[in-house]
């Protein structure tokens, strides 16, 4: 071996082994080298094809499909932001369940808010905005309870529409008790019903003096039989078919007959009606006898304005309001007057300040009924 190795060959001895391999490829590898460069130049190019390929292909998939993620709109911020549920592959969000005590407190509210029900896929749930709370309302105070109730009739309307509709318009619950055969007994009885306020039939009686003190046209008088009494009541309502009670207009002779009473007022509580009785006489006897036939009935406590001053009419409102929170009702007759609906009106909100209500007269009737029976009177 090493005799062979120390043998130096001859010149134009063919190479053997391993040069002779390496001197056979030489001229291949050579030619390989050369043909790598076109090569090259042509695989970059492709290269940069496939990526934009492949980069349209992913944009077009994103934009048919739609984006999973929703992007929270940038002017709601704060508490009031819409939660949105990320979309996580399953095996990480079953294997990676947040504890307890890194979750969020909106998560908290908003597992609170539906009772545990979970989101599924990709739907997005809304927090619920917090409200500050706000000062807490005050309870409203209970309304006391009125002390008394009070009745105001005006009697005498049928004379004058302009000053009746004055006394329509007033803020307080009136009786409106109406003359018969006056040019507007129609009229102001009509208006007065249409306008929610209670209407009577103030019946002309004879008084003392009789035909000197005119009760005027359709008195009732003592001498008439029972058939010519009734006729008179009967077309008196005639023409004032709103009416549902009735009072005397004058009377003091009338009133105190118990036979004539008793003729009016039996033929009266055959239709309903109640009776007031104004008491123009202090031997009436209009009262006893209607609460003898079971009749609704009271009788008059306080004339308004039959002295017509302010001054006067003033003081008398003052001693209804002291009267009722005595007895715990009382019933007042006005008139017509311009001074006693400028002190009515003056006084409307000083009834409600004394615990005073003003109420229609058939509601007081009502109570009265409701307290003593079928009648009521003093």
């Amino acid at each position: 071996m090493a005799s062979t190795q120390g043998k130096k060959r001859p010149a134009g001895a063919p190479v053997r082994g391993a040069a002779a391999q390496r001197s056979r490829r030489s001229p291949a590898g050579s030619a390989g080298a050369q043909r790598k460069q076109p090569k090259d130049s042509v695989f970059l190019p492709l290269v940069t094809v496939w990526v934009v390929i492949l980069f349209l292909l992913v944009t077009l998939l994103y934009w048919t499909r739609g984006n999973p993620f929703r992007a929270v709109p940038s002017g709601v911020k704060g508490k009031e932001t819409a939660s949105v549920a990320v979309p996580r592959p399953e095996k990480q969000a079953s294997s990676e369940k947040p504890s307890p005590a890194k979750r969020s407190n909106a998560e908290t509210e908003e597992d609170d808010s539906r009772d545990g029900e979970k989101p599924k896929g990709n739907a997005v749930v809304a927090s619920v905005p917090s409200v500050p709370p706000g000062p807490p309302v005050a309870p409203v105070p209970p309304k006391k309870p009125p002390v008394a109730r009070v009745a105001l009739v005006i009697d005498d309307f049928g004379h004058d529409v302009k000053i009746a509709r004055k006394f329509i318009h007033l803020p307080l619950p009136m009786t409106f008790s109406v003359l018969p055969h006056l040019p507007h007994t129609e009229e102001v009885a009509a208006l007065a019903a249409a306008h929610g306020h209670e209407v009577m039939l103030h019946m002309p009686m004879e008084p003392h003096g009789y035909p000197k003190t005119d009760p005027g046209r359709g008195a009732l008088l003592v001498a008439m039989t029972p058939q010519q009494i009734v006729s008179e009541i009967d077309k008196a309502l005639k023409e004032n078919p709103y009416a549902r009670g009735i009072n005397n207009h004058m009377g003091s002779k009338f009133t105190e007959d118990p036979q004539a009473m008793k003729i009016v007022l039996r033929h009266l509580k055959d239709r309903g009606f109640y009776y007031l009785d104004s008491y123009t006489s202090p031997h009436s006897v209009g009262l006893s006898v209607a609460q003898e036939l079971g009749m609704p009935c009271m009788k008059r406590d306080i004339f308004l304005d039959h002295e017509p001053t302010e001054a006067f009419v003033r003081r008398q409102v003052e001693e209804l309001i002291r009267r009722a929170k005595v007895e715990g009702q009382a019933v007042a007759i006005g008139h017509p007057h311009p001074v006693t609906l400028k002190v009515l009106e003056q006084k409307a909100e000083t009834f409600e300040k004394e615990g005073i209500e003003v109420v229609p007269l058939k509601k007081l009737l009502e109570g009265a009924a409701t307290e003593n029976g079928a009648t009521a009177g003093a």
